[in-house]
Parts: C-alpha cells; sequence; structure tokens
C-alpha cells in the first residue's frame, strides 16, 4: 500500500477534486453537508476556532497494489484505523473511495482543528504515516511496499511520469536506471561495470578520498546531463552497487577511476553523494516516491492541492535541488534490444568497440532525431534549448545546466504581450467538458505553470482571457494569410497564437486603457465578419487558447500526439489603425441607439418636445420605406422642414432634434 499525504490550507479545492461524480463515492464521514459547498462552509465552521492556523486541511490517499481487492467496509475500517494512528480521533473527516484508476484507493480529507478547538500535531507525521501503514499491510494481508530508506531505485515523479505518456521520450533518470542495471546484471566488478556503461554513452564521475583507497561519491552523465548516484537511489551509490557485488578495489578498479576523473570537466562533479548504509533520513515524499513527487491530489511538486496551485518548484529558491533539461534520446534505448545472436544493447557496443567502432559518447551530436513534433516544440521559446553557465574561473568554477521551462516562457510571451493586471485561466477536459476557472495575476499563473501542465497531460485545454474591462478583442479561425492581411491594414495582432496546425487566434489591442463592453462587442463582430474569423465566437468575453499547453481536441491529434499551442508574433502594440476604427465604431453604436429610440417612439401622441416629434415622423418613414431603403439626409431635411411649416418650434428646438436624434451621424455630427 502506498500512502501520500498532503497538508494544505483550503477544503473547497480537496473537495472538488474528491467528490467528482465520475471519479468516486463517499464511503465514510462524521459531516452533514453533501455538496462541496456545503462540506467546505462545515469545515470552516470548526477552522475558525484557530483562525491563525495555515495549514488545517489533511488529505491523504490511501492507494492498493493492482489487482488487490477491498470491499467499501474494508476500506473504511482502514480510512479509520490511519486517522486513529495519526492523532485525528475527536475531527471532522470525510473518506471517499474513488475508481478512475486501475489501483483501487481512498481518499481521505480531516480537518486539523477539533472539535474543541485543538491541533493535531504534525510533528514527524510521515515517519508515523509509514508505521501505520506498514501495519495496514500486516493486518489485511495487502502487498508490501518497502519504506522509503529502503528503497534501491528512486521513485519518478509525477512531472517525468506525465512528460513521457505526453512526449513518448523517457525522462534521463528512467534512462539511467535501464542502462546501469542493465550493466550491472552482467558485470564482473567496478571496472567492467565502468566499460560497459561507456560503451552505452554513460559517463562515470568518481569521487575519491584517501588517494583513492575510498569510492565515497558517484555520478553518471548521460547526453550531458548529470545527475548523482543517490538521484537515481541507493543502489546506484558506491555503497548499493556494493550490496550488488559490484565493489571497489583501489589496486584492481583504480585505473577506471582516475580514467573518470580525467574525463571529467572542472567543477562538472558535484559533491559526494555521500550514501551511508546505516544511516538515511525517509523522504517527506512520503512511501515509495522522490523528493518533491506530487501525491494524491496536488496542485504542484512541493505538496498542495492540484486545485489550489502555487509557484513554480523549478523556480523556487528554495528547491533542493537543481532541474536538469529534458533527455531528448529515444525511448527505444530503454530495454535491452537482442539481436540475432541474442546481444543486448550494451553486449553489442562492447564488441564494436573492441573491432575499432567508436561508441556514441555522452553529449555527442549524433543522436536521433525526432521529426517535425520536436520544432513544433521547440518553438515554443524560441531558439536555444539549454542555459550555460560558464565553467572554469569566468564561470566560477563550475558549469551549470538548466532546463528551460518552454511553457512557462510561452506563457510569459503572451501574458506580456496582453498587458493586462489579471487575467482569468479555465481548464476544459476535452472529453466530458467539465470547466474549472481560475483568477489569477501573471505573477500567480507563472507560478501555476506546473499545475498547469500536468492537468493538460490529464486531458484538460487551457483558456484565457484578460478579467475585468480592458482593450482587446480576439478573433478566431484566422489563417496565416489573414494575419498579414491585418498587419498590412494596420491590425497587427498584439498577440498572435497558433491554436492548431495553421489555425490562429489574434489579440488586437485597440486601446490601452479600457473599452466599455458594448464597444468591444461591436468591435470584434466587426474585424471576425472583415477578416473572415469565426462570427459564432466573437464576442467581448471570448476565450483564447493559452498557448505552451497541448490542444486535447482529438481531432488535432497526429501520431498519437496533440499539437501545441504556439505564440508567434507578440509585440503587445496597440494596433495602428485602432484609433479610426473606434471612431467609426462609437458612430455605429450612436446609430444603432438612435435607430432604437425611434423605433420606440409612441405613435400618434401629440408631444410639444420637437426630438420626440422628430422620432416619431423617423418611424413613420422608415416604416414605409425600409431601413435599407432610406436615405437619412433627405429624411432629415423633410422632417426639419415639417417642424419649421408647423410653426411651434423655433431654430435651435430644431436643430437640437437633428443633433441628438438624426441617425445619419458623420464624426459626430447630423
Amino acid at each position: 500500500m502506498i500512502a501520500k499525504l498532503v497538508k494544505g490550507r483550503g477544503f473547497r479545492g480537496a473537495l472538488d477534486y474528491d467528490l467528482k461524480q465520475e471519479k468516486g463515492r463517499v464511503i465514510d464521514t462524521n459531516m452533514a453537508g453533501r455538496t462541496p459547498r456545503e462540506l467546505a462552509a462545515e469545515f470552516g465552521e470548526i477552522r475558525r476556532l484557530r483562525p491563525k492556523v495555515g495549514k488545517a486541511v489533511l488529505h491523504v490517499s490511501l492507494s492498493a497494489a493492482p489487482g488487490e481487492k477491498l470491499s467499501d467496509e474494508q476500506w473504511r475500517e482502514i480510512g479509520r484505523r490511519y486517522l486513529q494512528g495519526m492523532g485525528f480521533k475527536d475531527n471532522q473527516f470525510l473518506i471517499t473511495r474513488h475508481l478512475d484508476t486501475d489501483h483501487e484507493h481512498i481518499h481521505i480529507l480531516a480537518n486539523r482543528i477539533t472539535f474543541g478547538g485543538e491541533v493535531v500535531s504534525d510533528s514527524l507525521d510521515y515517519s508515523r504515516q509509514e508505521r501505520i501503514v506498514r501495519e495496514i499491510e500486516r493486518v489485511y494481508r495487502l502487498e508490501r511496499v518497502a519504506p522509503s530508506h529502503e528503497a534501491q531505485r528512486r521513485a519518478y515523479t509525477r512531472g517525468e511520469i506525465e512528460h513521457g505518456m505526453r512526449t513518448g521520450k523517457p525522462s534521463t533518470r528512467m534512462q539511467l536506471h535501464a542502462l546501469c542495471d542493465a550493466a550491472a546484471h552482467k558485470s564482473r566488478d567496478f571496472s567492467d561495470y565502468v566499460q560497459r556503461l561507456e560503451a552505452a554513452g554513460v559517463e562515470l564521475i568518481p569521487v575519491v578520498q584517501l588517494q583513492g583507497a575510498k569510492l565515497s561519491g558517484l555520478s553518471y552523465r548521460l547526453d550531458g546531463v548529470v545527475m548523482k548516484g543517490s538521484d537515481l537511489g541507493r543502489g546506484y551509490t558506491p555503497a548499493g552497487l556494493a550490496k550488488r557485488g559490484i565493489g571497489y578495489e583501489q589496486d584492481r578498479d583504480f585505473a577506471a577511476v582516475r580514467r573518470g576523473i580525467e574525463r571529467a570537466a572542472p567543477g562538472a562533479v558535484e559533491r559526494a553523494d555521500r550514501a551511508v548504509e546505516a544511516v538515511q533520513t525517509p523522504e517527506r515524499g512520503g512511501i515509495g516516491r522522490g523528493a518533491g513527487a506530487p501525491g494524491a491530489g496536488h496542485g504542484r511538486a512541493v505538496g498542495r492541492d492540484e486545485n489550489h496551485p502555487g509557484r513554480n518548484p523549478a523556480t523556487d529558491a528554495r528547491a533542493g535541488r537543481q532541474i536538469h533539461r529534458a533527455d531528448e534520446r529515444s525511448h527505444a534505448g530503454l530495454e535491452p534490444s537482442h539481436g540475432a545472436r541474442g546481444e543486448s544493447r550494451l553486449d553489442l557496443a562492447m564488441r564494436r568497440a573492441a573491432a575499432g567502432v567508436e561508441p556514441l559518447r555522452a553529449g555527442g551530436g549524433d543522436r536521433p532525431r525526432d521529426g517535425g513534433a520536436r520544432e513544433r516544440v521547440l518553438a515554443l521559446g524560441g531558439a536555444a534549448e539549454v542555459a550555460r553557465g560558464g565553467a572554469g574561473p569566468e564561470g566560477g568554477g563550475r558549469g551549470a545546466e538548466t532546463r528551460r521551462d518552454r511553457s512557462l516562457e510561452a506563457v510569459q510571451a503572451q501574458v506580456k504581450a496582453l498587458g493586462v493586471a489579471r487575467v482569468e485561466v479555465a481548464l476544459r477536459e476535452a472529453q466530458t467538458g467539465a470547466v474549472v476557472k481560475r483568477s489569477w495575476s501573471a505573477q500567480e499563473l507563472e507560478q501555476s505553470v506546473a499545475w498547469l501542465k500536468r492537468m493538460n497531460a490529464r486531458g484538460h485545454d487551457v483558456f484565457i482571457r484578460p478579467e475585468g474591462e480592458h482593450g482587446l478583442v480576439l478573433v478566431d479561425g484566422l489563417q496565416r494569410a489573414d494575419l498579414a492581411r491585418m498587419a498590412e491594414e494596420g491590425f497587427a495582432p498584439a498577440a498572435a497564437i497558433e491554436a492548431s496546425p495553421g489555425r490562429f487566434q489574434a489579440w488586437v489591442k485597440l486601446s490601452a486603457r479600457p473599452l466599455p463592453a458594448e464597444v468591444r462587442e461591436a468591435a470584434v463582430r466587426a474585424l471576425a465578419e472583415h477578416y473572415a474569423g469565426t462570427r459564432e465566437k466573437a464576442s467581448s468575453r471570448s476565450w483564447g487558447r493559452l498557448a505552451g499547453f497541448t490542444n486535447q481536441q482529438p481531432g488535432h491529434t497526429r501520431d498519437g500526439r496533440q499539437p501545441y499551442v504556439l505564440v508567434h508574433e507578440s509585440p503587445g502594440r496597440v494596433a495602428a489603425a485602432a484609433p479610426m476604427f473606434l471612431e467609426h465604431v462609437g458612430e455605429g453604436l450612436e446609430r444603432a441607439a438612435r435607430l432604437e429610440a425611434i423605433q420606440a417612439a409612441p405613435d400618434h401622441v401629440w408631444q410639444r418636445d420637437a426630438l420626440m416629434v422628430y422620432r416619431q415622423q423617423a418611424q413613420r418613414v422608415l416604416a414605409h420605406h425600409g431601413l435599407d431603403a432610406v436615405d437619412f439626409e433627405r429624411m432629415d431635411w423633410a422632417i426639419a422642414l415639417h417642424l419649421a411649416k408647423s410653426g411651434h418650434y423655433a431654430r435651435a428646438d430644431i436643430e437640437r432634434a437633428l443633433r441628438e436624434g438624426s441617425p445619419h451621424i458623420e464624426h459626430g455630427r447630423p
């Protein structure tokens, strides 16, 4: 059984996740509410007893191994046993059973504030949780999961798994696990292990002490990415390898170690991974997962509910370790492949090396290409893939290599081009149409990119629009030629977004200041009609695609992949033709308002006011001739003549009636 524990601030997001109808049902609770809104209010009543407690939410998932079946009653007992063991004896709680995965699991949501106003301690809660789960495994005879401090291989993070599912490419850690395990399986000693890895394109960077008598640390380099042995797991450190029968002996293996030391660039080796068998602190991530791995319902990798996203751990100054760029090697290199003679990849590489064929070295430029999909991904962030720091004296004596977050860069470019203080973001599940909305500042949106990427990988489309009043309109359904025509005519988009291959959305900035909704509504309809955009979606409140994420619509699937939404030209400038266009739009709105007033004028009622008489007369003319056939200028002349001949109205009254009532508007004057 695997347990994942999260402490958070908000109940409502966790309730929305746990109570999704298609996912499962409530099997136990001591609360009266039934909907997320009712339950959140009920939780809030008790939470107000201790308003200064920041993280009052306990959100836990307990997962059985695939194939293990438990009844609702057994899950109910397990949930209560867990709560009792963690000290939740007088607290609100809700246990839900989810049926959306191939392994049975429950979610426990509890209030850390007791009914008496006390706070349940979270001291050593992760280690207490491990003891409780091991006891549950024993009592219910469930498959035992090794505690985190016993695990020989570091578990993959949710981000690694979802990136692999989305792109079809394994992460560097996945590849190193496969290559190191294959090498260790047939290695006779440490030198043989080093030689087999080198033949597979993996370089070992050792750290020695006592003039080579002790091997105190190991790092692995694959395609320019360096990972410490402890980042791969205890089984890949010197102590872990010794347990697998690949011990280090100075007399026999120092030549291989010295070769690795000489090959390593200055500053490329991080400090030794100090994997001491006797002492290892359990990871805060819980059972069987790597540091920073997200748990059930997380909104980000550092452990909040997925419906309450927070800052991006990749940019957090407190992040525990450097995040490297995604690997580009083919998935085919993960498993040992067997040729006609039954040779594994490592055996084949060794035989080729012996024959004088140079193996592919780490960081080489001869990696297989990934086709057109790779170019679309690269377009998300620009030209260079990796930002590199200097090595040697000028670079501070240390090499740095960090992965560029192209989704984040695309989001930043689009939001900067829009130039608004706050935005609304919507997540729509492609299959069910269910929508989740958020209101964020630009900074909050950037901090939530990691959460959005996870939700996008689960099948959610990501949309954006400015919040409140603004000066932007969105023209949808355009082709590349339409964008060129818009630029030629003075309506160059502030941001051009390729929503799907060959189909564009144009955010046109008509003013740096907010415009009334009716002005934006009329403007976007006029632009959509003029540039053959999607008129049925032309609205002042339209949603546009957010760049940096995939378009999940099934009709866009190519070779099992979804296309990325790309940001193209994004200068963020007000359109050159906007001032004159807005004047024209304003005149059209004024004309429409005056025609509406004419149609609403009471008929056959004598009026003293010249303006009302004008509207009555105009109403009759329009009814007789029709709107399209009327010459407004001739109509104004005829009505003015009628008013003058009546002898009831002064010249000033007649001029006011024409000025305020005539649909014939040119530069604001009749």
